[in-house]
């Protein structure tokens, strides 16, 4: 078996870096210290997490202690060398746990609840099934809308992360022969009034658990509201705080999947509410241009997606839209228009030819070409169009970007796209396939 160091670092421009884990694994090591001081009576420093591909990750737990009824454990987020929001938030576990006398549920057993896409059908027991009954408490988010891997009125805590948490404390049981004699109240897999909640039974993760216990799980993060902020949570009807997230357990740093994620989960929710087309900006201020310009629509068609041009056009596809709105600035324009899958300006450098290209099959002298072409920055050759009053080369070059995207949805979408000053004057409003001026 692999050992954690061996997956923990990337590289780049030449640098090492350190790969940080995610608010799941924070969490589900937060657990297990809870757990194995409800059962041992002895607190931890650090607990071995198995991530889902079998590597264990060790991982630090800054607190372990009594509380009460309770066994409290916090760890403190690591997010390595990636520049995340909830790098160094406190995330901790308060855990009650009860040896109800209760079945271990064999896989074939007729009585077993079902998986993990019934999980939900199976909290609502006659208290006797085993599981984790898992509670949104402080600083974590409340699914709100529908179109998220969490169904509306749960805790968000995505389904990767439960199923690490289930397997994780499975092992842990295991590993010291279950729930002996215990100094806490009854636990109970019903549906407690106030808090949001859901019930997990032990067979999310397949794991059949010997004694049947049930363990109550709230999860904390005291600076979770504040944190949530800054994040696209409150656009994706995640409410009171964080989401608990990760498919792998490591956060990776500079990569594109958690973007990439966060675009799939806008596009999921414009998707259940009913949108049939859907915004792509490139960030905050074209979003909020695009806003003023389209006021029918309702907030859940606007997604933000950055650099990744590509791949937003393609996803918006295989979620059934039938149109998509870009809202850019020229510089990430002149980019599409070229066709680069991501638009960044550390991965494609920009590249001013193709405007004077098209602005000489226009019809613009060559001295004005050659100055477009020669421009330092897309700002630079915006000036030098505008101080020409060259309309007709911001159209084409924007044409050219609405046929890129229309090529990347292979003629499956209807586009148009919304090209914008920085001052929020509207340049051009071209949809594909562009008719001449």
């Amino acid at each position: 078996m692999a050992s954690a160091s061996d997956h923990s670092h990337g590289r780049r421009a030449g640098k090492e870096l350190r790969r940080g884990f995610s608010t799941g694994t924070a969490v589900t090591a937060a657990a297990v210290a809870a757990l194995r001081l409800c059962l041992t009576g002895r607190a931890v420093e650090i607990v071995a997490v198995r991530l889902p591909n079998d590597v264990f990750l060790p991982v630090a737990v800054t607190a372990c202690l009594l509380d009460g009824r309770f066994a409290v454990a916090t760890v403190v987020k690591d997010g390595g060398d990636d520049p995340d929001v909830t790098h160094n938030a406190e995330l901790s576990v308060r855990l009650k746990c009860d040896r109800r006398p209760a079945e271990a549920f064999h896989p074939e057993d007729p009585r077993r609840p079902e998986g993990h896409r019934d999980e939900r059908r199976s909290g609502a027991t006659d208290g006797s099934i085993p599981g984790i009954r898992l509670i949104a408490g402080e600083g974590v988010g409340v699914v709100t809308k529908a179109g998220l891997p969490v169904q509306s009125g749960e805790p968000a805590v995505n389904p990767v992360p439960r199923e690490m948490i289930v397997r994780n404390l499975a092992d842990e049981l295991r590993r010291t022969g279950g729930c002996g004699p215990l100094p806490f109240d009854v636990a109970s897999n019903r549906s407690e009034p106030g808090k949001p909640n859901v019930f997990l039974p032990w067979s999310l993760a397949g794991a059949r658990v010997e004694g049947g216990p049930i363990l109550e799980i709230e999860i904390e993060v005291p600076k979770g509201r504040e944190i949530a902020r800054h994040t696209l949570n409150p656009r994706l009807g995640v409410v009171g705080g964080i989401s608990i997230l990760g498919t792998t357990g490591l956060v990776k740093p500079f990569s594109h999947e958690a973007y990439e994620e966060t675009i799939h989960a806008s596009l999921s929710v414009a998707a259940a509410c009913g949108c049939r087309g859907v915004v792509l900006s490139t960030g905050g201020k074209s979003e909020r241009l695009a806003r003023s310009l389209l006021p029918e629509l309702p907030p859940e068609a606007f997604v933000q997606v950055a650099d990744f041009f590509a791949y937003s056009v393609r996803e918006a596809v295989r979620m059934g839209f039938r149109s998509i709105i870009h809202s850019a600035f020229f510089g990430k324009v002149v980019k599409m228009a070229q066709g680069h899958a991501y638009t960044h300006a550390h991965k494609v450098a920009l590249d001013l030819s193709p405007v004077a290209e098209c602005a000489e099959q226009l019809g613009h002298d060559t001295e004005f070409c050659s100055e477009l072409a020669a421009a330092n920055t897309a700002r630079q050759a915006l000036d030098l169009l505008l101080g020409r009053d060259a309309a007709d080369v911001l159209r084409a070059v924007s044409c050219r970007a609405a046929e890129q995207s229309r090529r990347l949805s292979e003629d499956r979408l209807d586009v148009r796209l919304l090209l914008f000053a920085h001052d929020g004057t509207l340049l051009a409003d071209v949809t594909e396939p562009c008719r001449p001026v």
